[in-house]
């Protein structure tokens, strides 16, 4: 890339990037405006190519270990794609994966950084199939007990430029605010 993701300017807020992978959803929130400040991704190759990107703190390992470390303020943002193999049609749809246990570390992140807004991605089983209600609502719960009104919808990649049919679930949320204020 001629025009470097370390020599760009003017970045104003601040992002905690988690299941970083190399950067995808970081390049949208720089896009946006946000600069990630620490990221935090367990595949070893996938955190060599985002330090190789971003001039960022990485935590390379388990988000887990990472917590204990969050404190208030840190970020106005918390972003990213937990593990989705254990929700995914594509795979075995174990509800006792532990991977799948990951969208509950992500909202104790949320919990612990207390920013200003956050986004969750994961597949759209995970928003669709009444095997994944359950879970659905305990990650509703758990923003809601941490201060955060949600709204989930489900997209479809190739609406957005990109050259698949790709339907992904996002949850975002707000401080302060309500379900129906967000929607």
């Amino acid at each position: 890339m001629e025009d470097s993701l370390k020599e760009r300017k003017g970045f104003g807020m601040r992002g905690l990037s988690l299941f970083s992978g190399a950067g995808g959803m970081d390049v949208g929130f720089e896009a946006a405006g946000f600069r990630t400040a620490l990221a935090c991704e367990i595949d070893r190759s996938a955190a060599a190519t985002f330090r190789s990107n971003f001039g960022c703190g990485m935590h390379e390992g388990d988000v887990r270990e990472l917590l204990p470390s969050l404190e208030p303020g840190m970020a106005d943002v918390v972003f990213g794609g937990p593990p989705c193999q254990g929700f995914s049609v594509a795979g075995k749809m174990d509800p006792s994966d532990p991977r799948s246990g990951l969208v509950m570390a992500f909202m104790e992140a949320v919990a612990r950084v207390r920013p200003k807004a956050f986004v969750m991605e994961n597949v759209d089983a995970l928003a669709k199939l009444a095997k994944w209600a359950g879970t659905l609502g305990a990650i509703r719960e758990a923003a809601a007990r941490a201060g955060y009104g949600v709204h989930v919808e489900v997209l479809d990649a190739s609406r957005f430029g990109v050259p698949q049919k790709r339907h992904r679930m996002f949850m975002w949320g707000a401080a302060g605010r309500t379900d129906h204020e967000v929607e």
